[in-house]
Formats: structure tokens, sequence, C-alpha cells
């Protein structure tokens, strides 16, 4: 019973391990977020503008003080933005341009835990500095194809869209917004959102449109809890998003830690476990002497 109970709990990890990392080919699936326009502003609001479809989606929650943040936001700079639909997002009410929307997509949509977090395409994840760097790796090694959305324009002051899903499209308005403590910019931070209706094939978003330098991400998804599947298996040295303190990165935070420190203690156990029955023997020829 004893060695059955110890080779459970030897298998335990590792198959929570497996479980945890899926599917390693990075072939992304678009299910969850079927289609992606960008348009950058300004757009005269008496013309008609063609918003264009990006190749990724990727979705950045740091924050200002955070300050391994920064080696990681740099990275992000120099992506393709014509390629590239980039959304910086501030999920911590203790940045000055927190926004409410941000939070909720980290704490509901993907149930994030930490930052930096790089979420791709709603479907895959980057967690921590660490994993981060190697963004431009996994992009290569992605094919994906957004749709979903028939045609998408704007004219007038007005959004014309439509599709043959039953899905709201989702508007986020990014601005240049300068960091809180450097001398530097954030260039596509998430200052506001909106949603149309999937019964509404319009919308009037002149208020975005006037005098504006903004870029527009128009996201067609399904309003649900989005899994995540991990592209790294690399340590995450991730801050909690809710950890106020000026602590250095828990190493042992990442996913592995447990399983590690458990098969240690078991492999100790086993070790010891001779030296047990060996005196538990000798109580047992103690008490049989002295009867």
């Amino acid at each position: 019973m004893m060695v059955f109970l110890i080779s459970s709990m030897l298998i335990m990890p590792f198959s929570a391990a497996e479980s945890e990392i899926g599917n390693t080919d990075l072939e992304t699936d678009s299910s969850d977020i079927l289609d992606v326009f960008v348009i950058d502003l300004p757009c005269n609001i008496n013309a008609t503008c063609e918003p264009s479809r990006p190749e990724h989606m990727i979705e950045y929650f740091g924050a200002d003080w955070c300050e391994p943040c920064e080696s990681l936001e740099l990275l992000l700079d120099t992506l393709d933005f014509e390629k590239i639909a980039l959304i910086q997002h501030h999920p911590s009410v203790l940045d000055q341009s927190y926004l409410n929307y941000s939070k909720n997509k980290f704490d509901n949509t993907y149930r994030l835990l930490f930052i930096p977090s790089l979420v791709i395409n709603s479907n895959s994840l980057l967690t921590g500095v660490t994993q981060g760097m190697e963004l431009n790796q996994s992009l290569t090694q992605m094919d994906n194809n957004f749709s979903g959305i028939d045609n998408l324009s704007i004219s007038n002051g007005m959004v014309y869209w439509n599709t043959t899903t039953n899905y709201n499209l989702t508007i986020w308005k990014l601005e240049s917004v300068k960091h809180e403590l450097d001398n530097r910019t954030l260039p596509y931070l998430a200052v506001d959102k909106m949603v149309i209706p999937n019964s509404s094939r319009e919308q009037n978003i002149s208020m975005w449109l006037n005098d504006s330098t903004s870029r527009l991400i128009f996201v067609l998804q399904e309003d649900r809890v989005q899994p995540l599947q991990s592209l790294s298996t690399s340590p995450t040295g991730e801050k909690d998003l809710n950890d106020e303190s000026n602590e250095d990165y828990d190493l042992l935070a990442y996913d592995g830690g447990y399983d590690i420190a458990l098969i240690t203690f078991i492999g100790l156990f086993l070790c010891l476990m001779p030296a047990l029955i060996w005196f538990r023997k000798l109580q047992k020829q103690d008490s049989d002497e002295s009867e």
C-alpha cells in the first residue's frame, strides 16, 4: 500500500505539468479570437477610411512601477506595427494611467496573476521578462489567420461592419502615453474601450476621430474566459500584480517550483525509509525481550 501511494505521488507532478504545457505545436487556433482590424488616426471625419488586418495581436500587461518591465517594453518598441496590433494594458490601480477595462481583461478574460505578461492572439501566453524575450522567436513559428468580419469601414464618423458570427465587436482606443517614472513613452497604451452589439451594424465614433492621433483596434471575439497555452517552459520571473512590495522576483514562483520541492521531499523520504523500518524492528525486538 505504501509503495502504491509513493508511486502515485511521483506520477502526479509530471501529469499536472503535461496538462498545463499542453500541445507544444505553436500553430495557433483563432477560434477564440476570430478577427482583428487596425486603423491609425487621424481619419478625416468626412472621409472614408479602410482599416487593415494585422498578422498577429499582442496584448501586453505591465505597470510603470514594474522596473524589470522596461526591458520587455523596449523589445515591444522594435516590433513591426504594420503587421502586429499591439495593445499595452495597465491593469494595476497603482498606475496613473490605470484602465478598468484592462484590469477586467487581466482578471476575468485571461485570469492572469503576474506582470509582465504577453498574450498573443488571445490564446498563447508568455509570462515574465525571461519568457517575453522569446516573443520574436515564438511569432516566427506561428501560423495565424484572422477571419470573421466580412467588411469594416469608417465613413463620416460612422463605423460599418458585417459578420456572420454572433459575437460583438470591441474597439480599443490606444494612445501614446508618457511613462510615469521614466523619460519615455508607451506608444499604444489602452485608454478607452467601446463594444458594439452584434445586433448593430453601425456605430457613431466621431468623438474618437476628431483631432486624434490614436490607433483603433477592432476585435471580434467571443465574450468569455479565454484559455491560454504557454509558449515557453522557461522560468517566468514574474511579479504578482497585487504585490505592492519592492521585492525581487520569486525564483520558485514558476509552475515547476512546486513539482521540484515535492519530488525532493519524496526522494529524501525514500532515503530515510530503510532506517525507519530498521528502527521499528529494533523497537519490536526490545518489546519482545521485555515480555
